[in-house]
């Protein structure tokens, strides 16, 4: 059953003032790539051919075409997202707060979308090469893949999520020498 309800006059819409800052106007966001494992009609992984029956580990060195070297077959798919760096002290207490200058970690992430984007700890969040526009290069090269380690909705009126902060940390196996 969904609860209609009247806001007060003052009172901000933040679902909408999220959208319009971060999607609207002059967009606050870029694209990613949400890596999503693909499931069985059970519902269980489908798990890739290079996955070893013994050790249940994908063979990293192969540089299997169809997982990547993660065991485990999955799709991708485009979704627009605004991010920023986070230090690796303080705890999520911290994690909001602005980052003072000199020499930071930049295997941590804050990740904001959209209420209604589906995501999970066993997904990825994939970073592309963007052009000086914002916009993917051709051919896609990803740079950078995440893993969610907290997925926070944030809510407000009446309990309904407003928009997700996921906190994530960059898969450090995966990053190229730049």
């Amino acid at each position: 059953m969904r609860r209609r309800f009247k806001k007060a006059r003052k009172e901000i819409d933040l679902r909408k003032e999220f959208k319009e800052l971060i999607f609207e106007d002059t967009p606050h966001n870029y694209p990613v790539l949400l890596r999503k494992r693909k499931k069985d009609a059970s519902g269980v992984d489908i798990k890739c051919n290079c996955l070893n029956a013994l050790t249940q580990e994908s063979n990293v060195e192969t540089n299997c075409e169809f997982c990547l070297g993660e065991g485990f077959l999955w799709k991708e798919t485009f979704s627009r997202c605004y991010s920023s760096l986070i230090g690796a002290d303080g705890g999520k207490a911290n994690r909001n707060r602005r980052i003072m200058a000199g020499e930071i970690r930049t295997d941590y992430k804050l990740f904001y979308f959209k209420f209604d984007t589906e995501i999970s700890y066993k997904d990825k969040i994939v970073e592309l090469r963007l052009d000086y526009e914002g916009a993917p290069s051709i051919p896609y090269e990803r740079i950078r893949i995440f893993r969610p380690e907290t997925i926070q909705e944030y809510r407000a009126d009446f309990g309904r999520t407003e928009y997700l902060a996921v906190y994530a940390r960059e898969e450090s196996s995966i990053r190229k020498n730049l």
